[in-house]
Order: C-alpha cells, then structure tokens, then sequence
C-alpha cells in the first residue's frame, strides 16, 4: 500500500446527481446529494495557470487516496475543505481492492 492509515487524515464526500420536482412548478430540479463520506490522503498536484482564448485560465489537480469502494464512479463530485471536484480518474491500485486512487479537478479554482 501506498499510505500509512495515518495518512488518511482527511474527510471527503461524495455526491450524486438527483433529479427530484419542483413543489409549486412541476419543473425538474437537478441537485447533488452526499452519497458517502471517507477519509482519504489529499495531495494537490498542479497548479498551473495558462492562457487560452486571451484569457487566464486556473488548472487545480489533486489526487485523493482512500481505501477501496466500489461505488464509486466518474459521475460524481468530491466536496472536499469547501471545494467541489469533478472526478477525472479512478484506479483500483495493483487491481487489489484496497486502494482507490482519484484525480480530480477543482470546479472552484
């Protein structure tokens, strides 16, 4: 393993898309629910910033290690110290089912 369980200091959740009905409309309303919370090892990997289309853009990776879940897929979000993420990988390390290994990228950067 890649981690001590000491490392795993840091509590992050999940959350899923939900369609639920607007009371006095009838519209649809599309929200996030916490699905799961974990505690997993937060690193930060890049911080770049960079120009496209003559504006200034800010790229914020970070990758979150926890112990395996199987249910957890590319379609949801991490809220994580006041932040979301979107998910960009999930790795089950060494095919192992003991680690879990996301990238993801800041929504709030």
């Amino acid at each position: 393993m890649t981690y001590t369980a000491q490392e795993l200091n840091r509590k992050i959740t999940f959350q899923s898309q939900q369609m639920t009905q607007d009371p006095v409309t009838g519209a649809p309303i599309i929200g996030w629910v916490d699905h799961v919370s974990v505690f997993a090892k937060v690193e930060p990997l890049v911080g770049r910033e960079y120009l496209a289309a003559a504006a200034v853009q800010a790229e914020d990776t970070t990758k979150f290690t926890m112990r395996f879940r199987d249910d957890i897929t590319p379609v949801m979000r991490i809220a994580f110290d006041g932040k979301t993420f979107n998910i960009q990988s999930i790795q089950n390390i060494r095919s192992g089912n003991r680690e879990t290994l996301i990238y993801a990228r800041s929504l709030d950067a």
